[in-house]
């Protein structure tokens, strides 16, 4: 799996930076620097239902980690505390200037404006998008992206616009070719099928299932899978069948032990655990928070 699945979130400038290394998430606001009103990836919004962990020391190694919509900040396990970000922001965590690291961003529909801490700020897109982070040129940096329901519109900045889609579709970015390139790719609840531009039509799925961007056995390749909360498990398309999870868990895209195969790994609102299969299991975050 590519670095640059070290992915998303954006959060509100803050000019000074809280560092500690808590137990756990404190379910209390932390301490955290002015806000200046501005108000390697994951994605998140009720359109966009994927949750991609990133790595935010660049070891190669996906991190635990949680944005706190209440207070916009960003709690990232063994490494820091970071506030970046206010109510109503999406984050959108992922490696802007290719440096390995995933850096803390979020986008704000109110002004459809990306802020990416300490990197840039960057009006594109409209409130009623979805951003969807990816690599489309290949140069391994994230572009500034959103996908507009209501046209099925791509809009990939300095880079394309693309019609593909249809309102009540869920954007899932991906490399499901492995040309190190995220391909334009929409999976239909209505029919369980996955639209992946100028390569495949498949079907893989069932209305209510989430679809889940990873690699799962390591070549380089993003597989079509779906994560089903009914029965809480893993539909990995040619790969495994794995039940790990339960209605009510947030599936979460992560490689936590570096072998470049996506981990299955599911955090749970109603106790802030992370449950990452024959790995860990570490209580992290409370309800509201958004794993990124």
């Amino acid at each position: 799996m590519r670095n640059f699945t070290k992915q998303l979130a954006v959060v509100v400038a803050a000019v000074a930076v809280t560092v500690v290394m808590p137990a756990t998430a404190p379910a209390t606001p932390s301490a955290a620097g002015p806000d200046d009103g501005v108000g390697k990836a994951s994605t998140s919004s009720d359109s966009s239902p994927q949750r991609v962990a990133g790595d935010f020391n660049g070891d190669g190694n996906s991190e635990v980690a949680v944005w706190r919509p209440s207070d916009g900040t960003w709690y990232v396990r063994g490494l820091f505390n970071v506030q970046w970000g206010i109510a109503g922001d999406i984050p959108v965590a992922a490696d802007y200037n290719g440096d390995n690291i995933t850096d803390i961003a979020v986008w704000r529909p109110s002004n459809g404006t990306w802020y990416v801490r300490n990197i840039a700020t960057v009006q594109w897109g409209t409130g009623e998008d979805v951003p969807v982070v990816g690599d489309y040129n290949g140069d391994n940096r994230a572009d500034y992206a959103v996908w507009r329901p209501s046209n099925g519109t791509w809009y990939v900045r300095n880079i394309a616009t693309v019609q593909w889609g249809i309102g009540g579709d869920i954007p899932v970015v991906g490399d499901y070719n492995g040309d190190n390139t995220d391909d334009y790719t929409v999976w239909r609840p209505s029919n369980g099928t996955w639209y992946v531009r100028n390569i495949a039509t498949v079907q893989w799925g069932v209305g209510g299932d989430v679809p889940v961007t990873g690699d799962f056995n390591g070549d380089n390749r993003t597989d079509y899978t779906v994560w089903r909360p009914s029965n809480g498990t893993w539909y990995v398309r040619d790969i495994a069948t794995v039940q790990w999870g339960i209605g009510g868990d947030i599936p979460v895209s992560a490689d936590f032990n570096g072998d470049n195969r996506t981990d299955y790994t599911v955090w749970r609102p109603s106790n802030g655990n992370w449950f990452a299969r024959n790995l860990f299991t570490v209580q992290w975050g409370v309800g509201g928070d958004i794993p990124v």
